[in-house]
This record gives C-alpha cells, structure tokens and sequence, in this order.
C-alpha cells in the first residue's frame, strides 16, 4: 500500500492536472463567446439596415405605381388606371407605419419619414380631387399634371436621400462588422496559442510531477510487495513450525523440526535450543539443526555459566553478538564457536509466564550475519518454542497422571468388586439366615394362639400377638432393603415401555388394598411410551399407589388419579405423570425428606411402612435417566410426579393428557 502522504500527492498532481486544462479551455471558450457575440450583433444591426432599406424602396415602389396610375387616368380617363392608385393607397400608410418602427432608433431617420409621410399627405391631398374632376369630365390637366409631378420629385427625392442615408449605415455597420470579424478571429488564434502554450507547459510539468509521483508509488510498491512476500513466506514457515509442533511426539523432536524451518527462513549455519536447570546449574542441548557437525551436540550437558551469565540469568535479554572476533563476552562456549569459524551469534530466551526455561541460539560464518528482520523472526519461533515446551511438559505430567488415575480407578475398582461381593453375601445372609427365625417366631406364636390359646391369659395373648406383628414388620423392612439393595445394583436398560399396562400391573399388585380400603382410581383413557425398565417402574407405581391408599383420614375412601402430561426441555421430549390423591398431605418443609431411606412423618402405631418407599421411588426413576416430585400441602392431598423421557414409536399415540386433568 502506498504511503497515505504519497497518495495524497498523487492525487493532488492528477486533479491539477485534469482541473487546469478544463479551465483554460473554458476561459478561452469564454472569450471566444464574448466575440462571437460582438459579431453576431454587428451582423444583427447590418441585417436590420438591410430590412430599412428593402422597407423604404418598398415604399418607394407604391408611391411610383400610385403617382403612374393617376397620371395614366387623368390623361386617358381609363377606369383601369386608378387600380394601381386604390390598391397602393390601402397599404401605404401601414408600410410608412413599418419603416417609422424600423427606424425608432435612428432619430434623424424617423424624423426624415415623418416629413416623407407629410409630403405623401399633401400629394394624397391634391391626387384627391384631380380625380373627382376627371371623373365629372373637366379637362384643365396640365397645371395639375406639373403640380403633381413636383409633389412627387420631392417625395421621390427624399426617400432617395432615407435610403442613401442607411445605405451609409450599411457600409458603417458592414465594416464594423468585417473588422469585429477579424478582432476574432485575431483574438481566437491568440488565445489558442497563449493557452496551448500554457497548456503544453503545464501539462508537461503536471505530467512530469505525475510520472515522478507514480515512479515513487511504483518503488515504493515494490519494496512493499517484496516485503509482503517475504512476511508470506514467514508466514508459512512459522506455519510449518506449527504444524510441527502439533505432529511431535517429543520435546526433542518438536524442537529439531522447528528449527529445520527456522533455518530456512534466517541463514545461519546452525540453530540449537539449551534448557536451562537452575537447580543442578546446568544445561542441556535438547536439539539443533546444523549445516556439518552441531556444536554442543544434542543431549550435551554444560555448565549453566558457559551459557549465561549470572545477571543474564536474573534479567533475561536478547544477546545477540556481531563478531566473535572482537567481543568480549567471556562465556567459554563462545570460544569453542569461534574457534569452528562460527563469528556471529544470536541468543533469544524461553520464557515461560515470565520465567526463563532456556534459550534458542543461532550461529552464522559470516559477521553481522543477523538483521531485525530475522532478530524479530527469531523471537517468534523462540516465544512459539517456549509456549510449546510447556504444552509439552504439561502434556507428560497428565500422561502421568492419567496412568497414576487409571491404576486408582483399576484399584478401587477391584475394592468395589470386593464390597460387592460381599454386600452380596450380607444381602444372601439377610434374606436367608435373619428371614428364617423370624417365620419360626411368627410359627411358634401363631401356633401358641392356635393351641394354647384358652390357656393364656388376654395379657399374654397381647404380648403374643405383638410378637407376631413386630415380626410381620420386621420381615417387611427386610424385603423392603433387599429391593433397595438390588436396585442399586441392578444393571437397568431402559425400553419403550407402556404407561398404561405398567400402571394396569401396579393396580392388579394392589387388588387387595384396593378392595379393602374401597379406593377410587381414574386415569386417563391412553397413556404415552416412555423409555424404562418395565418392572422397576411397577415397583415405582406400586409405592406411590400404596402411599396414595395407605395416607388418609381414618374413615375417608382414598380418591386416586393417575394422568400424564408431555414438555420438551433441552432438545428432548418428556412425559410426566401424575399421581394425585385426597390424602392428608405433606407440609413443604418435608418434601424433600420424605424421598431419603428409613425417612417417615408419622408413627407406626399410626400408619405402618419402612420408610423406604419413597426411597426406592427415587432411585428407580433416577437410575433410568429421570426424575420425581411432590407438590402437597397439609390437609390439601398430594401430587406426586414422575418425569421420563418420551419413547418415539412407528406409530405415535396421542398424548393421553386430558384437559380436565391437566388442570390439576
């Protein structure tokens, strides 16, 4: 792109030189109007003497065809004679009334027709009655014959002398004319050669100014093209060394293929990257790249002293040394360089969030060897080293950690494996070895009723029947945690599962309960598919019907029912269903309580259960990807919801919501 004062320049010198030729041109067509117009006026007033002088010998010619027909009456007395006469009479007076317009400029002129126009009248006078008395047969002609004839050389006379005075006027006008014809053309061929010539002179040095201005945007052009190229294919080498950096495996190797790049945008006869340890004061080549034989080879270990010095160290900087020959930079290493022809050296620090890791380091034969533009190109490659050094380091330590995690995982993985085995076990003790002496106690008791019954006092038969029930009870939490224990551990699959004979089976588990307690369910007449585990999500009904038979008013018949609702959160689609009853309600504080194991509201004595109901409710549901709630107040019910992901089926039903439940 060209300099934004050189293109103002350029455009300046262009519009000059455009602007100024178009305004001389048009000063000098403004001029030439100006003569023109001069001209056409001349040539106007030479147009409006002729028209004077066509009007007056107009007016000439009919006053001679009036004076020659009365003559020719009055000598013959022919009828014929006056035509002449009569006609020029008609429009004599118009055509004095022209020529007087005519010549409304001239004053001396229209004076003159005035006096001709009088002359006329007099003649006109005597014409008159000379012609009466040739028609009433007088004869007595030849006084009035003379009369008229010097009337009319008067007349005739004048005009001559009007017409002889625009006449001059012509010639006036004419030569005026001539000679504002040639000011023009004069004044034209002047013009034209001053403003060629001002023209040719500026142009000549508006073009020059052009030229030079455009030679200048051409160099400059070119120097910025060879510039852009030169940072196209810095681009792309860098882009290799990114590329490189992405498909290393290794530090080592990350490094060497950066380098290779590098040495092929910056000449220099090698190129090494040293790893500074602070801790040991060493060093360590980890690559290079070289023309022969590099120096210090890779995997060298060196002093850290050799590499930089102590301050250099603290107060990291670019070292960048243009002759070997005449330094004084004490390190060793530079006298090894040197004495292998190396004369030039350029040192760029890693750093890393402000810390120095180490330094990339370029040799050239030649002295001077290193310009900014490849001091700065170094930097780069030097900053994108140290950034992926790092990624590199921390790339190693998560392989470590992630083999550290994975030998964790496998560990507590085969602890896992053990305490399974032996829930498993205390799960197969619990529902063998705890089961079968509580069915002998509920044995012997019914069997002391059953036989020994009259014998036994109403104090004893109490205490044996509460044996029985605590046992029952007892039997009950011990079922109750095993279905808890084997859900956790059940491996689940869910599958489109029908709503509707899910909550059919639940209903036909709870046929007793039902009858006896005389519950009422209504559900909707269809309800959707949803993703589950067919008997998992029979136990999840059958507690919630239970809870929902189970808690209410002594006396109250329970009033069940049971409906669905479908919503789309987060890209999927869910059904939710409803489980409403007329119970005694949960207050808010408990809602979330209720769902925990061993977790109960009320006594025993009151309403019996575990506690584990709910428990397994959540965990079922959960477990297949869902979710549960309750919405209750004291005294009000409670609507307990279950929410699954909506099946997708071949043929999709309706949502089975029914307005009127929906409302709930």
């Amino acid at each position: 792109m060209l300099p934004q004062l050189s293109q103002t320049l350029f455009r300046r010198r262009l519009v000059y030189a455009i602007t100024l030729p178009i305004v001389l041109l048009l000063l000098l067509a403004g001029v030439s109007i100006l003569q023109i117009a001069r001209l056409l006026d001349a040539l106007n007033w030479i147009d409006h003497t002729d028209r004077v002088i066509s009007q007056s010998n107009y007016v000439q010619k009919l006053l001679l065809d009036m004076e020659t027909g009365v003559r020719g009456y009055l000598l013959t007395g022919e009828p014929e004679f006056l035509e002449p006469y009569e006609q020029s009479s008609v429009i004599t007076g118009s055509s004095f009334d022209e020529l007087q317009r005519l010549v409304s400029d001239n004053a001396s002129q229209s004076q003159r027709i005035e006096q001709i126009e009088t002359e006329y009248e007099e003649l006109s006078r005597l014409i008159g009655p000379a012609v009466d008395q040739r028609q009433q047969g007088e004869v007595e002609l030849l006084s009035l014959l003379r009369l008229q004839k010097q009337k009319m050389d008067r007349l005739r006379q004048q005009i001559s002398d009007f017409i002889a005075v625009e006449e001059q006027l012509r010639d006036q006008r004419s030569q005026r004319a001539q000679e504002t014809t040639e000011a023009v053309v004069a004044t034209s061929l002047i013009l034209a050669l001053a403003v060629g010539s001002i023209l040719a002179y500026l142009i000549r040095r508006l073009v020059l100014g052009v030229s030079s201005n455009y030679e200048e945007a051409l160099q400059t052009a070119r120097q910025e093209t060879e510039a852009t190229q030169r940072s196209a294919q810095r681009l792309a080498v860098l882009h290799d060394i990114d590329r490189s950096i992405l498909a290393a495996e290794s530090s080592s190797d990350l490094v060497r293929g950066a380098l290779v790049h590098l040495r092929q945008l910056v000449a220099s006869q090698q190129a090494l990257v040293a790893l500074f340890d602070p801790s040991s004061q060493h060093a360590q080549i980890l690559a290079g790249s070289a023309e022969a034989e590099l120096y210090p080879a890779e995997g060298m270990v060196l002093p850290l002293e050799d590499c930089a010095s102590g301050d250099e160290l603290e107060h990291p900087q670019v070292r960048y040394i243009e002759d070997l020959t005449t330094s004084e930079q004490p390190l060793s290493l530079y006298e090894q360089l040197h004495s292998r022809g190396i004369r030039s050296c350029l040192s760029i620090p890693l750093m890393v969030q402000e810390k120095l890791i180490g330094e990339l380091a370029l040799a050239a034969a030649a002295p001077a060897a290193f310009d900014e533009e490849a001091r700065i190109i170094v930097e780069e490659v030097a900053a994108q080293l140290a950034i992926a050094l790092e990624q590199s380091k921390l790339r190693d330590q998560l392989q470590t950690y992630a083999a550290e995690l994975e030998q964790r995982v496998e560990e507590r993985t085969l602890q896992l494996q053990e305490m399974n085995q032996e829930l498993e076990a205390f799960t197969y003790s619990v529902s063998h070895d705890l089961r079968a002496p509580l069915r002998t106690m509920q044995g012997f008791a019914q069997a002391l009723i059953e036989d020994y019954g009259d014998q036994i006092d109403p104090l004893g038969q109490e205490y044996i029947q509460s044996i029985i029930k605590d046992s029952v009870q007892m039997e009950t939490l011990i079922s109750d945690l095993l279905a808890y224990s084997r859900l956790t551990r059940q491996e689940i699959n869910p599958r489109p599962t029908q709503l509707a004979a899910v909550v059919q089976e639940a209903q036909q588990q709870l046929a007793a309960p039902i009858k006896e307690s005389q519950a009422q369910i209504t559900l909707s007449s269809e309800l959707p598919v949803v993703y589950a585990h067919h008997s998992i999500l029979v136990q999840v009904i059958v507690n919630l019907l239970s809870n929902a038979i189970k808690f209410v008013q002594p006396g109250t018949p329970p009033h069940i029912e049971i409906y669905a609702q479908e919503e789309r959160q987060s890209q999927q689609d869910w059904v939710k269903l409803w489980v409403s009853d007329n119970g005694i309600g949960i207050a808010p504080r408990y809602q979330e309580r209720i769902f925990q194991v061993f977790e109960r509201l009320h006594g025993n004595e009151r309403y019996a259960g575990t506690g584990i109901g709910l428990a397994i409710v959540r965990t079922g549901i959960e477990r297949m990807g869902g979710s549960v709630g309750v919405e209750s107040y004291l005294g009000q019910g409670s609507r307990f919801w279950i929410a699954l992901p909506k099946a997708v089926t071949a043929s999709r039903s309706s949502h089975g919501s029914n307005p009127e439940h929906s409302a709930h």
